[in-house]
C-alpha cells in the first residue's frame, strides 16, 4: 500500500546520504563519550574502560560543582561538574598510555606554549601533560593543562592551560585561544580566527631564491627552532592521525623556506608561511625517501594574541593513501577495544 508523499521515502538513498550514515557511525563512539563524560564528576583515567562502562549503561555520578564555577574557570578544571559538554581525561599515571590522541595532545600543548614564548619573549619547554578536557564533534576543541620551565632563564616549574580549537577535520586548521600560566586571567572568550589567502607551491623553485620575501633556513639552525618541526608535525598527523609518535620522529627534513611580509627577523617571525621539502612518511610501508613537501601558514593576532594555523601537503601521484571512512571507523572502535 502506498501513501500520498511516500513516494521520496521509498527512492534509492543518494550517495551524500550515504557519506551522512557512514560520518554519523564514526563518530558515535566520540558521542558516546561525550555523553559519558557529562554524567561523570572526575577525569577519565581509562579510556577503555569508558566505553566498556558506557555500554553496560552504568549509573551517572552526581553533581558536586556549579556550571558557574565550570564558566569562571573556563572549562580547564571541571572536576565535580555533570553537563559541561566537556571530556576530561588524566594524562598521569597508567592514564598517560590510554587517553585518545596522544600524539596530538602533545603538539598542541607545545602549540600552546609557542604561543606564550612569542607573546611574552620567554623560552618555556613542557615538561610533563597533567590533563585535558575535550569536546569533539569531528573537529575537536582541546583544553590542556600543562607543566613547563623555561631552559633558558632558569624559572621554577609553572602550570600552563592551553586552548585549541580545530576549525576542520582531517586538516591542520587550528587556533591557539589561550596560553597562560594557572591563575592568571585573560580578557575573556577568544573565538578561533580562520586563516585565509592559503598559497600553493610555486611552480617554479626559482622564486625562492629570487624574491626578499623568501628566506631560506639552515638545516643546522633547526634544532634552536623547534616550532618548525612542530608545525610540519602537526600538519602531517591531522591528514591521518593513525600516526603514532615513532613514525612523526622518523620525518626529516631536507629543506625549509619561510616567506614573512613584515619587517621582522624570519625565524622571529609572529606570522609566517612555510615551505618545506620533507622525507620519512611511509606508503603502505613503503616511501620513506621520498621527498614530500608541506606547506604551513601562521597568523597571530596581536590584538587577542591568538596563534592560526593552516597546513596541508601537497598532492602528488605519490601521497599517501588514507582510509576510507568504514576503515576509520573499524580502527577507531578497534582501538577502544569495542570490537
Amino acid at each position: 500500500m502506498m501513501f500520498p508523499g511516500s513516494s521520496k521515502i521509498n527512492q534509492p538513498s543518494t550517495r551524500f546520504d550515504e557519506e551522512e550514515k557512514q560520518k554519523d557511525e564514526y563518530l558515535r563512539p566520540l558521542y558516546e563519550l561525550r555523553r559519558r563524560a557529562n554524567e561523570s564528576d572526575g577525569p577519565i583515567t581509562n579510556f577503555h574502560q569508558l566505553i566498556r562502562s558506557s555500554e553496560n549503561n552504568q549509573p551517572s555520578l552526581s553533581i558536586t560543582r556549579s556550571d558557574e564555577e565550570n564558566e569562571r574557570n573556563d572549562g580547564f578544571d571541571i572536576e565535580g561538574i555533570r553537563g559541561s559538554g566537556l571530556m576530561p581525561f588524566s594524562c598521569q599515571g597508567l592514564s598517560t598510555f590510554t587517553y585518545p590522541y596522544r600524539p596530538l595532545v602533545k603538539r598542541y600543548a607545545k602549540l600552546g606554549l609557542h604561543r606564550y614564548n612569542i607573546k611574552e619573549g620567554t623560552n618555556f619547554e613542557l615538561d610533563a601533560l597533567i590533563k585535558f578536557n575535550m569536546k569533539s564533534n569531528g573537529a575537536c576543541s582541546f583544553l590542556i593543562t600543562l607543566a613547563a620551565r623555561d631552559t633558558v632563564a632558569g624559572r621554577p616549574m609553572q602550570i600552563f592551560q592551553v586552548r585549541v580549537d580545530e576549525n576542520r577535520y582531517g586538516r591542520l586548521d587550528a587556533t591557539c585561544t589561550t596560553a597562560r600560566i594557572k591563575g592568571e586571567t585573560t580578557d575573556g572568550f577568544c573565538l578561533p580566527q580562520p586563516v585565509y589567502g592559503f598559497p600553493g607551491w610555486p611552480s617554479d623553485d626559482g622564486v625562492f631564491d629570487a624574491s626578499e620575501r623568501f628566506c631560506s633556513v639552515e638545516i643546522s639552525k633547526l634544532r634552536s627552532n623547534p616550532w618548525i618541526r612542530l608545525y610540519l608535525e602537526l600538519t602531517v598527523y591531522t591528514k591521518d592521525r593513525r600516526i603514532s609518535d615513532e613514525d612523526l620522529s622518523k620525518l626529516e627534513i631536507v629543506k625549509v623556506v619561510i616567506e614573512t611580509t613584515y619587517d621582522e627577523p624570519p625565524l622571529k617571525a609572529k606570522s609566517s608561511v612555510l615551505y618545506i621539502v620533507f622525507k620519512g612518511l611511509a606508503r603502505n610501508g613503503f616511501g620513506e625517501q621520498l621527498e614530500r613537501k608541506a606547506i604551513i601558514k601562521s597568523v597571530f593576532d596581536e590584538q587577542t594574541g591568538s596563534l592560526s594555523l593552516m597546513g596541508d601537503l601537497c598532492k602528488s601521484q605519490d601521497d599517501v593513501t588514507f582510509m576510507s571512512v568504514e576503515e576509520m571507523h573499524y580502527r577507531f572502535r578497534q582501538s577502544l577495544g569495542a570490537v
